[in-house]
C-alpha cells in the first residue's frame, strides 16, 4: 500500500517580526513498513519539510530556495503489527517561525524510504497573517484536535500553554472519534473598549454553505480581557450526520457585535446517524412568493444561487424538471439559510440580493451583467472584501485589482487577483489563495504588457 500522509497547519503570534507555524503530520499506521526490533516493530520514515515563498509575493523573480526547511527522521513503534487497525494514525508536529506572508508548504518522503520507489510529496498553501499589526484584534488559526488535556510536561511534543494538544491532521471526526476539540488564541484584546473588562467568545458549528449556527452546537462564554487569551473547548459530534461543517469562533464586544472571527472546515463520518428530512408544509408554500413565480423567474433565481449552493444542492436542483418542484426547492433553499425564521424577512436572502444589485451597479459591461462576472461571483460567494487594492494605471501592467478578505470560512485570510487583459473592462479572476478557486502562481507575468 502507498504511504497515507495527511498534512495540516496552523499559525499563531510569535514576536514583532515573525509568526509561529505549526505543521501537523499524520501517517496511517497500516500503510507503513515495519521491521522487527527489541520490544516490538519499528517503522522508520525520513521526511523533508520546507516553506517556500509563493511566486506572487513579488513582481521580481521569486527565489525558489525555502525560507525554512527541516529534515525529520521519524521513528514509530508498535508492539505487534497484527494489532494495527484502519484509521489508526501516528501523529507528529514541527514548529517554524517565519515572517507574515503567503507560502507553499511541501512535505516530502524521499525515495528509498521503506515501501517507496519515488519521492512522495504533499503540498499545501499557507497564509501567515501579521498578528502584530498595531491596533487590530485577531484570532489565530484554529487547531482541530482529537484530544486536549491539561499537562505540565513541557517536554511533550504537543505541549503548549499548560495543555497537550493532539492535532487531527485530516480533520475527520465521527465513528469512534466523537469529540471535536479545538484550540485558538485571541490577540489585541487590549484594544477593546470594554468598561467591564469582559468580552464574549461565541463558538458554534454550522453546516457547510449554511452560515447559521446549529441549535445544539453553539456556546457563549464571557471571558476576562487578557492579551493574549487562549480559547479551548470541545463539542460532542456523535449525533452529527455525515457531511462537511465549519467550526466558527467569533469575538463579541459589550454590544454583542462581532469584532473578528475565525473558522475551520472539518468533516464528519457517522454512517449510523440518519439525516432528518425537512418537510415543507403545503399551506406555507401555497401562500409564499415562490408559488407564483413564473418559469423565467425560477430560471433566473436558479442561476443566481449557483454561487452559494452546495454541490449536492446544485446536483439535486439540476435533476428537477417539474416547475412546481423547482419552486418548492427555491423556498426550502432560502428557508434553510434564514437566520431568524420567526420574522417575516429573510435577512440572508435580502443581503444576497443586495450583493447582486451591488455587482450589477459596479461590474456590468456590454458583455455581461455584473453578478455574472468573475468579480460578481466572488462577491456573491464570499461577500464584500475587507480591502480592495486597485492597480489601474501601473506602468507596464494591465489594469488589475487585488481583493483581500480577513477571514473566509475554512480558509482564513485570503486574496483574489482580477485583471482586465483585453481592455474592455472585463476583469477576470487570475489567481486566488482560496482552495478550489483558480490559481495562477505566475500571475504577475500574465499582466505584464
Amino acid at each position: 500500500m502507498p504511504i497515507q500522509l495527511d498534512v495540516d497547519h496552523a499559525s499563531f503570534a510569535y514576536d514583532e517580526d515573525n509568526a509561529l507555524v505549526e505543521i501537523y503530520l499524520a501517517f496511517e499506521a497500516a500503510t507503513l513498513t515495519y521491521t522487527a526490533a527489541e520490544g516490538g516493530f519499528l517503522a522508520e520514515l525520513p521526511i523533508r519539510l520546507a516553506l517556500m515563498r509563493s511566486t506572487h509575493v513579488t513582481l521580481d523573480d521569486t527565489p525558489t530556495d525555502p525560507v525554512w526547511s527541516e529534515e525529520v527522521p521519524l521513528v514509530f513503534m508498535v508492539p505487534d503489527t497484527t494489532s494495527l487497525v484502519e484509521g489508526q494514525h501516528f501523529v507528529h508536529q514541527v514548529r517554524a517561525s517565519v515572517a507574515p506572508g503567503e507560502y507553499e508548504l511541501e512535505a516530502t518522503v524521499p525515495s528509498g524510504a521503506p515501501g517507496l520507489e519515488h519521492d512522495m510529496s504533499v503540498r499545501r498553501d499557507v497564509l501567515v497573517p501579521n498578528y502584530a499589526r498595531p491596533g487590530s484584534v485577531a484570532v489565530s488559526d484554529v487547531t482541530l484536535a482529537s484530544q486536549i488535556s491539561p499537562s505540565q510536561n513541557k517536554d511533550d511534543l504537543f505541549f503548549k500553554n499548560g495543555l497537550v494538544i493532539r492535532p487531527n491532521a485530516n480533520q475527520l471526526f465521527g465513528s469512534g472519534l466523537n469529540f471535536l476539540f479545538y484550540y485558538a488564541e485571541a490577540y489585541g484584546l487590549d484594544q477593546l473598549d470594554a468598561s467591564t473588562g469582559k468580552y464574549t467568545v461565541f463558538t458554534y458549528i454550522a453546516q457547510a454553505n449554511i452560515p447559521q449556527p446549529m441549535p445544539d452546537y453553539q456556546r457563549r462564554v464571557e471571558r476576562t480581557v487578557r492579551n493574549p487569551d487562549v480559547l479551548v473547548g470541545s463539542f460532542n459530534i456523535k449525533e452529527l450526520p455525515s457531511g462537511s461543517y465549519f467550526l466558527r469562533i467569533a469575538l463579541l464586544n459589550e454590544n454583542n457585535e462581532a469584532i473578528t472571527e475565525q473558522s475551520r472546515k472539518f468533516f464528519v463520518y457517522n454512517p449510523e446517524v440518519q439525516v432528518e428530512l425537512q418537510v415543507t408544509v403545503e399551506t406555507d408554500f401555497e401562500s409564499s412568493q415562490y408559488a407564483h413565480m413564473d418559469e423565467e423567474e425560477v430560471d433566473r433565481m436558479q442561476a443566481h444561487i449557483r454561487a452559494i449552493a452546495s454541490d449536492s444542492e446544485w446536483k439535486r436542483l439540476r435533476s428537477i424538471k417539474d416547475l412546481d418542484e423547482r419552486r418548492r426547492f427555491m423556498m426550502d433553499f432560502w428557508q434553510a439559510r434564514d437566520p431568524n425564521p420567526s420574522t417575516p424577512v429573510n435577512e440572508f436572502q435580502e443581503n444576497f440580493y443586495a450583493l447582486v444589485q451591488y455587482a450589477n451597479d459596479r461590474y456590468t459591461t456590454s458583455f455581461t451583467e455584473g453578478w455574472e462576472s468573475d468579480r460578481g461571483q466572488v462577491l456573491l460567494k464570499y461577500g464584500t472584501p475587507t480591502a480592495v487594492e486597485p492597480h489601474l494605471f501601473d506602468r507596464g501592467m494591465e489594469p488589475y485589482e487585488i481583493w483581500e478578505y480577513n477571514n473566509i470560512p475554512g480558509e482564513g485570510q485570503s486574496m483574489f487577483v482580477f485583471a482586465d487583459l483585453d481592455g474592455f473592462g472585463r476583469f477576470e479572476l487570475l489567481h486566488s489563495s482560496v482552495t478550489g478557486e483558480r490559481q495562477e502562481q505566475n500571475w504577475q507575468s500574465v499582466i505584464r504588457k
